[in-house]
């Protein structure tokens, strides 16, 4: 971790919920985008802990090779840790109006375990691994895990 700010800086650990999706920009680069569920520190009135989805994005230089980096390596539902820094930006949309965003940028990423293959578990554990949900996952269908 080079170079970062530790007054703008966290730390995201959560389980991958999709296969991040990479995105060519003009100048070579790319950007990924991926979503971690990450569990939140305390529990609800059922005694169980809700999970949170957390949107991280992260660029890779024009001379990177996206098949060789991390995020080629990543699993749905593996357990990832994810440093990153808060950007915010301001642009105006085509109507003319203000808008305001936040984003997480990725810093580093650390593959925490490999998820078994659920054909490789045994039917008694499988039912642990759905989610106890807090927020719904916006887009695509069901969680993996």
């Amino acid at each position: 971790m080079r170079n970062m700010n530790t007054c703008n800086y966290g730390v995201a650990i959560g389980r991958l919920v999709r296969q991040p999706k990479v995105y060519e920009n003009r100048d070579g680069s790319h950007k990924v985008l991926y979503t971690l569920a990450v569990s939140r520190n305390f529990q609800n009135k059922e005694g169980k802990r809700d999970s949170d989805f957390v949107n991280l994005e992260a660029f890779l230089p024009a001379r990177s090779q996206v098949d060789q980096s991390v995020y080629s390596r990543l699993r749905v539902g593996e357990l990832v840790a994810a440093r990153y820094t808060i950007r915010t930006s301001t642009y105006t949309d085509a109507s003319g109006e203000s808008k305001f965003g936040v984003s997480l940028l990725t810093q580093d990423v650390e593959l925490l375990e490999g998820k078994p293959r659920a054909a490789d578990q045994p039917a008694r554990d499988r039912e642990s691994d759905e989610p106890k949900g807090g927020m719904e996952l916006p887009e695509d269908d069901g969680l993996p895990f």
